[in-house]
Formats: C-alpha cells, structure tokens, sequence
C-alpha cells in the first residue's frame, strides 16, 4: 500500500494485538478467528439494491478498509487504513442445484467461506456473498476476520445493512453519515494505565495456574469446532431473572457463576480464572454504541471458590470484585499476564451476549421481507461458553475443540450448567461444597509436552545464542550482561509482540527462520538457539 493509497493510521487495540499474535503463530491457518454473519431474506428482493446498499456500509466504515501492519525497527503493530478497499458481492445461484440438495450445498459454501486464509496487511479482511436459493430466498453472508470487528459490531453492520436498503440510500448518502471510531483511539491513548496495572496485579495475586485442560492447545478453529447448545424456556429464564434482580444482580454474574463452579469441578481446583470477554465500550464516549470496529476485550476472571461460602453470596462477591475492575478492563490480556509473569492465564473463555439490533429470530420488516439473522464464530479458547438472552429464553453454547475433548464429557458438561443455575435460584443459602456431585467427574488430561530436550548440562553458550541475546536486550530493554542460555523469554517480561519483533529482526540479522510459534514453544534463550542452528543460514537483509 503506497502512502497515497492511506487514508489513516490507527492504534491497534489490545484484543486486535492478541489476535495478531495468534495469526501469526498460527502461521495463517485457515479458518482461525473467522467470524461470519448472516441475513436470510425470505420475500421479493432486489439483489442488485441489496448488493449496492452493503457495498456502500462497509465502505463507509474505516474499520473495514482496514490493514494491519508491524513497523519495522520499533515492533509496534498499527492500523492501516485504505482510502478505499475494493468490496465486491459475489452472487452464487442454487436455484439450479436439485431442491433436496440445496441447504447441504448452502452449508458447504458457508463452511468454506469461513475457512478461508487472510494476509493481515493487505485489506479488505472481509467477503460478502450473496447466495439465491429461490425466487423468493436469498441468503447474504459477512465473513471476515476477528481483527476487524467485535460481536456488537457484527451485528451493528447487519443492521444499517437492512436500513440502507430499506431506505434505498445511495452510496454517497451512506457514506455521509457520521463515523467517529477513531476518537475510541483517542480514550484508549487517555487512560491510567498504572492504576491498570495496579487493580490487575491486585485481581491476580496468589495466583498459581493449574494444569492446562488442553496441553499444547493454542484455541480454535472453524474446521476443528462443535457445538453443544442449551435452551431454558421463558419459565425457567424468568425465575432466573428474578432471582437476580432480587438480589441486586445481573443474569451474566449467575450464568458465570454457574459456569466457574462447573469449571472448579471439572479441574478439580478451588482458584479458577477464565477469560472473560467484555464489551469495552466506554459510556463516556459519546456514541460508542453505534460504533463499528474493535471494542471488545478478554480480560481475566478470577473466582476463588471457598466450599463453605453460600452460593448466594459467591454470586455477589463475585459481581462486587468484577465492578471494581470495570475501569481497568482495557488493559489486554497479553499485558495483564506479562505483569504476572506468567505465559498463560486461562485457557477457557467465556462470554455473556448482549447485542443490540436485530435478535436471532425471523422478524417482518416494513418493505415486505421476513429477515432472519444467523452466523457463526469461533471462540479463542479450546473449551469456551456464550450465553445470550432473546426473546426471554436463555440460551447456551459450549464450543470446544473436537479433536481435544470427547463428545461424551462435552455433553455432561453442558447439561450441568443448567442443573446448577436451578440449584442456585432453589437454594441460595447451599455451600458450594455442596456442589461437588455434578455428574462430571474429572476431566481425564493428556500429559504436558516435556519442554526442549536440553541434556543434563544445559545447553551451551555458541555464537547464535550470543547473538540471540543481543537482540532479545534489544527487544525486551533489558541488558545483555544481564541475559544468559538458561533465561526464560517470557520470565524477562516477553510477550506477544515482542515475540513478533524478535522473528523479524532474527530473519533480518541473522539470516535465520525463528517463527512466533518456536519462540512460544522454546522460550529459553539456549533452546531458540538450538531451534536457529538446526538451519542453514540465508543471506541476511542486515547486518
């Protein structure tokens, strides 16, 4: 992308640096963090229109004309943003495919959209395609990466989708509307980052991780997902409410409260942290509700589970201690755990739905079509639960890496979340230690991968692991004389980026390959040295 071609230059965000991170560890791989959203039109449509009024949205939306790009020499990740990013609808029609066959052939294109590969730095980072099922059905479908856009925002651009072609805008008087994300890089930029970092330390303290559920496991992807949904009907999800409300609660603090008991039993721990996803609009930036682009962040729940506490007053303590932290939930997770000294955290997630718009369901609209959202998206995390409620019913979604976890343990699992969310309401005043009996049992874990083969001795002090060191002080600030073979990259307070900036400037100075990944799977200095001298040596770029 030429200068003139640059419209803008955006602070990244930290969940957008997480995921960069991610794609580049996971060297591209297909289906990672593709988030897809649909509209089924059900009535007479004009594709033409329709297809004009989403080309006009996204294009009026920086967010979407979007690149992300690491500068070289300083590592620092930034959001490139295109005067324009060519957007095209592709039209596909199945009204020519066989009638019987023609949602298993929907199914499978949608499929392969999702698993489609990005380049990061070369935009646009999402596709519209526009399916015809019949005369009178017509499938649009949104897909692109997580780097651009949250869950609120997904469904934020489904709506003016909908409105612009309700209202039959022209491109020119779509793009005239107001646009105001980049001041949310402006609030980011003002905030106190060293009482951040003082709540978090504070959040966290004591805390010692307990095995990994899913050893070697980085997260998700769109070819390795399942799916385990939940409903409680409108009866059930009201008493639910009320209980709540009675006591001053939200129905997200049961729901994640019922979620971290499940967990403790599961592992077998008493300390629980998960990453919580939240949605990190400010109420103080005017119109950030309306916003498109990057808001949300994942940021550590911690909940200590003490068995002779009321599950009463657990739901309460822990609704107190997440509130405290509501100011500081800007702050990335890569951050907060560099601050602990620790690599991971957690390695579920969790998250509580509450968008604006239109709701899962069909509704009528006013130009004759009966419109149905849909879509589909693949958490971070190898075992993660969203709930949502629409239409007073909640709903439920365990989502968990197939080739990891059984089937069969995913569905006790997702079944004893409801059994305990009516225990909790039944009986607030039960200890949690009286909910040891959950029908789980413990997860039975495969054995962590043992670290680098090093030998007894250790790995030695050779030219590359100098050299290495030279550019870890570099990248990391801290002195050579202070760094030896035996150092722990994460331990000197690395982290994702930093790992990014050390793979570049390897390749560049050394004429050696030390990608993300083997940085993250050997973090001892000796061991990177090891992995760089099993190589020949390309010419470097600089010396």
């Amino acid at each position: 992308m030429s200068h003139s071609d640059i419209e803008d230059i955006l602070p990244v965000t930290p969940l957008q640096e997480g995921l960069y991170f991610e794609w580049l560890y996971r060297e591209g791989e297909e289906g990672s963090y593709m988030l897809q959203d649909t509209l089924e039109f059900e009535g007479a449509l004009d594709p033409d229109r329709l297809a004009d009024a989403a080309t006009a949205v996204i294009a009026r939306h920086p967010a979407l004309r979007s690149g992300f790009w690491m500068r070289q020499g300083t590592g620092q990740l930034v959001q490139v943003v295109g005067r324009a990013a060519p957007q095209t609808v592709t039209t596909v029609d199945l009204t020519g495919v066989a009638e019987e066959r023609r949602e298993s052939e929907l199914a499978a294109l949608l499929a392969g959209e999702q698993r489609s590969r990005h380049e990061l730095a070369k935009p646009p980072l999402l596709r519209c395609v526009l399916v015809r099922l019949g005369t009178e059905r017509h499938v649009l479908a949104l897909t692109y990466h997580h780097i651009l856009l949250d869950g609120w925002s997904g469904a934020l651009l489904l709506e003016e989708v909908v409105e612009a072609y309700g209202r039959s805008l022209t491109p020119a008087e779509v793009t005239a509307l107001p646009n105001p994300y980049r001041a949310y890089g402006s609030w980011l930029a003002g905030q106190d980052r060293a009482a951040a970092e003082r709540a978090w330390r504070d959040h966290l303290s004591g805390y010692r991780p307990v095995a990994r559920l899913a050893p070697g496991a980085v997260g998700n992807t769109a070819l390795d997902a399942r799916h385990l949904r939940r409903r409680m009907d409108r009866h059930a999800t009201e008493r639910l409410r009320a209980w709540a409300r009675e006591g001053s609660l939200t129905l997200n603090t049961l729901v994640q409260t019922a979620w971290t008991m499940v967990l403790g039993r599961l592992r077998d721990s008493d300390d629980i942290v998960i990453g919580r996803t939240v949605g990190g609009r400010p109420a103080e930036l005017p119109g950030s509700d309306r916003m498109i682009g990057m808001f949300a962040n994942t940021v550590p729940a911690r909940v200590r589970l003490d068995p002779a506490e009321t599950v009463g007053h657990l739901c309460g303590r822990l609704q107190s201690e997440q509130a405290r932290l509501v100011r500081h939930e800007f702050m990335g997770l890569g951050a907060i755990q560099r601050l602990c000294g620790l690599r991971e955290l957690c390695d579920t997630g969790y998250a509580f739905q509450n968008f604006p718009g239109t709701p899962r369901r069909p509704r009528q609209h006013d130009h004759g079509l009966r419109i149905t959202p849909g879509g589909e998206n693949t958490p971070h995390y190898p075992l993660a639960l969203t709930a949502s409620c629409e239409d007073g019913e909640l709903t439920t979604r365990l989502t968990y890496a197939g080739s990891l976890f059984e089937q069969a343990v995913m569905e006790k699992l997702a079944s004893a979340l409801p059994l305990v969310l009516d225990r909790i309401v039944t009986d607030p005043q039960a200890r949690v230690g009286e909910f040891d009996d959950l029908g789980i049992g413990l997860l039975a874990r495969p054995e962590e991968a043992p670290d680098g083969d090093r030998g007894a001795s250790g790995p030695t002090e050779t030219a590359t692991a100098r050299a290495l060191i030279g550019l870890l002080s570099e990248v990391l600030h801290v002195p050579e004389a202070r760094l030896g073979t035996d150092d722990d990259f994460f331990e000197l307070g690395g982290g994702s980026l930093h790992a990014a900036h050390l793979s570049i400037k390897v390749q560049r100075t050394l004429g050696l390959e030390l990608s993300v990944r083997q940085i993250f799977d050997h973090p001892v200095i000796g061991d990177m040295a090891q992995v760089c001298a099993a190589q020949p040596a390309q010419p470097a770029q600089e010396r």
